[in-house]
């Protein structure tokens, strides 16, 4: 009976070093693990940099060649990376605000069949329909309701320092014979040229700040293959560009609004379902259409 507690004791106090093995292999490797993170080689920062870069919407930083990255210099990175985002945010309230002006401007000219607005990824758009508010059929010149939008406009621009692209498009129709443009490529440059002419003068708007552009039918915004979406696609949009990049910003912001819409739509999908529910014809009632 003793010599079997005696080798049972033995296998007991034996069993220890395998746990203790253990945590000295575990302690070993957190060591080489904080060492390993001590020092940044070129291609462990790059990585680093263009991951934050990237979920904050920026471009990625690359080094020439493998150096060790002082802590000063993490510091700088991520506080430009924290810039960026800040920029990003101030320039998208700055295109909603102008959104706003220009919105109430159209909706008190009682413009809103012909002149529309919507922040995208590359700036403030506003389209205007080109027969119903700028130009004759084949013409350039503009209308004088067109004069007075594009006036708002370039006041409203003149307390800004956003670059304002004007582009020109067009439908697939071949223009007649007899008109001033022998194509759509001539026509829809010279309707842009024609807005950039009224931003700058009398209006003032620096022509720096301006760019013209003529697409004629290469980017429709629906098939060509009915008057209606012709009539989309003849229009002239002043793109005005944000002061910072808003990418990051404009996909939260496109996020919130159809998730809001999504959940509008379930509301009233419910409202309507209830109010089914409430409203039921008695037995033997007829109901008819007048």
């Amino acid at each position: 009976m003793a010599a079997k507690k005696r080798r049972q004791l033995e296998e007991v106090t034996g069993s220890w070093m395998a746990s203790y093995g253990d945590m000295i292999t575990l302690l070993l490797c957190f060591f080489i693990m904080l060492f390993a993170m001590s020092t940044l080689d070129a291609q462990k920062w790059k990585a680093l940099t263009e991951s934050i870069k990237e979920s904050f919407g920026a471009e990625g930083t690359t080094l020439p060649e493998q150096m060790d990255v002082p802590a000063e210099e993490i510091t700088q990175e991520l506080a430009e990376v924290v810039e960026e985002k800040a920029s990003g945010e101030e320039a998208m309230e700055q295109l909603q605000e102008l959104k706003e002006k220009i919105d109430q401007y159209i909706m008190q000219a009682g413009l809103e069949s012909a002149i529309h607005t919507e922040i995208e990824e590359v700036g403030l758009v506003i389209r205007m329909s080109t027969d119903e508010i700028l130009f004759e059929l084949g013409s350039a010149q503009l209308k004088p309701m067109a004069v007075s939008f594009i006036d708002t406009v370039s006041g409203i621009l003149k307390e800004t320092a956003n670059q304002v692209w004007v582009e020109g498009h067009t439908d697939n129709k071949p223009i007649h014979p007899g008109y001033v443009y022998p194509t759509n490529w001539e026509l829809s440059t010279a309707r842009a040229s024609a807005v950039v002419r009224r931003l700058i003068d009398p209006n003032g708007l620096s022509p720096e700040r301006l760019r013209a552009a003529g697409y004629a039918d290469t980017k429709p915004r629906f098939p060509n293959d009915s008057e209606e979406h012709c009539y989309l696609n003849r229009r002239v949009e002043i793109v005005i560009k944000p002061l910072g990049d808003i990418r990051m910003e404009y996909r939260e912001w496109k996020a919130r609004e159809q998730g809001e819409a999504t959940g509008q739509e379930t509301h009233s999908g419910t409202a309507e379902e209830e109010g089914d529910e409430e409203i039921k014809p008695e037995a033997g009632e007829n109901h008819a259409e007048g």
